[in-house]
Parts: structure tokens; C-alpha cells; sequence
């Protein structure tokens, strides 16, 4: 199953890590800098200034304007017409 996380972007669940509120990048100082090392490895994807919640995968870390909450929901529906073959 794939899960659809704005602009165009659709990451396989099986990839998926965390879905996190954008917040956690000010308040953590481990996801900080966590964002900083793939920032600077050019594996942050989207732009911080319209994040509301952080998508890391297992390639990747996407900024994207979709709330935590929803992308939560929209991975546990089990009705999704993304499944996988």
C-alpha cells in the first residue's frame, strides 16, 4: 500500500518510519538534528515554511502541508485504493 503525502508525492507504507507533527524539528534537539545531517546529505524533501508535519522514510525526510493527523488517518484506513499487488 502506498500512502499519498501531498505534492505529488506517494511513499510506500512498508517505508514509512514516523509521521510526525513539523514542530518536533524545534523541539527535539535529536530530530533536529537529524533534520540537519539529511538536510545537508540532500534528503530533506519540501519546504519548512508550509510543513506542518515531517514524513521520514527510510530514504527520505519530506516536509509536507498535510497535517500529522491526517496522514495518520489516511495510513490506517484499510479501504485505501493503493494496495499493493
Amino acid at each position: 500500500m502506498y500512502l499519498h503525502i501531498g505534492q505529488d508525492w506517494m511513499v510506500p507504507m512498508p517505508d514509512v518510519i514516523g509521521i510526525f507533527q513539523e514542530r518536533l524539528l524545534d523541539e527535539s534537539v535529536d530530530f533536529h538534528h537529524l533534520f540537519l545531517r539529511l538536510t545537508s546529505e540532500g534528503r530533506v524533501r519540501g519546504d519548512r515554511y508550509d510543513a506542518k508535519s515531517v514524513v521520514l522514510t527510510d530514504e527520505n525526510l519530506y516536509l509536507t502541508a498535510i497535517s500529522a493527523h491526517t496522514l495518520m488517518r489516511r495510513a490506517e484506513r484499510r479501504d485505501s485504493p493503493f494496495e499493493s499487488v
